[in-house]
Parts: structure tokens; C-alpha cells; sequence
């Protein structure tokens, strides 16, 4: 009989172990499941939200790509008239007066894209330098900043719009713009235009008018 007592206990402990071992198992793989689960749903997570950030990135360059030109549309129209934008403040116009209201068309575009396409484009810098393009040429074409030296006027707002340009364009190109100059000093003697510190190749080729 204790032989029977004995492999009845032995059996009962060995179902035992096995249902113990069983249940940790059940556990452990239980434990393991909810982790991978938990790292997928983590990963998959990061990766939504990656992606999120990534096409915001892609739409805000779109959106200042697409402001920039529509800035350098306005920049290139007051480049076209800028011979007469000292007379715009004058009673008497030097040049034709077809020529002046054109000018004073294009300086009004020019601030006009300044409360509109400009806060489209996320760079301070650019903002600024648009800004301060806006403020000379209505220094010289309406508040007679600087007067006196006319020639040079229109030098110093063509060497600073066409520093402006080459910013605008590095917006539509997604490159590097040009690095950072003080703008010219309107009423400042000497008759030398200000230029950029980077003037690129083709401003010195004579087919260029600057």
C-alpha cells in the first residue's frame, strides 16, 4: 500500500510541476506577446508620426517656394522701374510720367507682397530682408531719404534688390541663401553703389545692366 501512496504522490507532484511549468509558460509568452505588441504599436507610432512631420516639412517648403516666386514676380517689376524711383516724391517728375506711375505701381506691389505672400515663408531672415528692401525704396521714392545723389540711389536699391532676389531664389531652389550684409546707408557720402558682399559671376557681365 505504501508503494501506491508513494507513486500516487509522485504522480501528483510531477502534474503539478507540469501545470506549474505550464502556467509560467502561458505567462512568460503572454508577457513577451505584450511587449512585441507594445513595440509595434511604438514604432508604428513614431513612424506615423515621422511621416506627419515629414510632409509638414515638405508643405511648408512647397508653401515658401511657391510665396518666393510670387515675391520675385513683384521684386522683378520695381527692378524694371527703378530709374525713376527718385522722381516719386518729386512735383515735377524727371523722367516721362508713364515711367513714374509704373514705378509707383511696382513699389506698391512690392508692399502689398509684404502683408500678403511674405508670411508665408518660414525663414526670419528672408522676411527681414524683404522688409528692409520695402523701407529703402520707399526711403528714396517717397521720403527722400538720402536726396542729392540720385545715381547712386538707384544703385544702392538695385545692389540691395538684387541681394533680395538672390535670397528668394535660394528659397525656390531649397539651397543656401546668400549670407547675412548690413543694407546700404541711404545718406552716406561717396558716389560708389552698394553691392553684396557675394556678387555672383554675371552681375559682371556686361549683358547685365547692374
Amino acid at each position: 500500500m505504501s508503494n501506491w501512496t508513494e507513486l500516487a504522490g509522485q504522480t501528483a507532484s510531477a502534474l503539478l510541476g507540469t501545470l506549474a511549468g505550464g502556467v509560467i509558460s502561458v505567462r512568460v509568452a503572454r508577457w513577451q506577446t505584450s511587449r512585441a505588441i507594445a513595440a509595434q504599436t511604438e514604432l508604428a507610432t513614431a513612424q506615423q508620426a515621422a511621416g506627419i512631420t515629414l510632409a509638414r516639412q515638405q508643405w511648408e517648403r512647397q508653401r515658401s517656394a511657391e510665396a518666393a516666386q510670387r515675391l520675385l514676380e513683384r521684386v522683378a517689376d520695381l527692378y524694371a522701374w527703378l530709374p525713376s524711383l527718385p522722381d516719386l516724391s518729386m512735383d515735377t517728375p524727371l523722367l516721362s510720367v508713364s515711367a513714374r506711375e509704373q514705378c509707383a505701381g511696382a513699389l506698391a506691389s512690392l508692399r502689398h507682397g509684404m502683408q500678403t505672400d511674405l508670411f508665408s515663408i518660414q525663414d526670419a531672415a528672408v522676411r527681414d530682408r524683404y522688409r528692409t528692401l520695402v523701407r529703402l525704396a520707399f526711403d528714396v521714392g517717397w521720403r527722400g531719404v538720402g536726396g542729392g545723389n540720385r545715381d547712386r540711389q538707384i544703385r544702392d536699391v538695385r545692389g540691395y534688390l538684387r541681394y533680395v532676389q538672390l535670397t528668394l531664389e535660394a528659397v525656390v531652389d531649397d539651397a543656401v541663401p546668400p549670407t547675412h550684409t548690413a543694407p546700404p546707408c541711404l545718406d552716406r557720402q561717396g558716389d560708389e553703389g552698394w553691392v553684396p558682399p557675394q556678387v555672383p559671376w554675371h552681375w559682371h557681365d556686361p549683358a547685365d545692366s547692374s
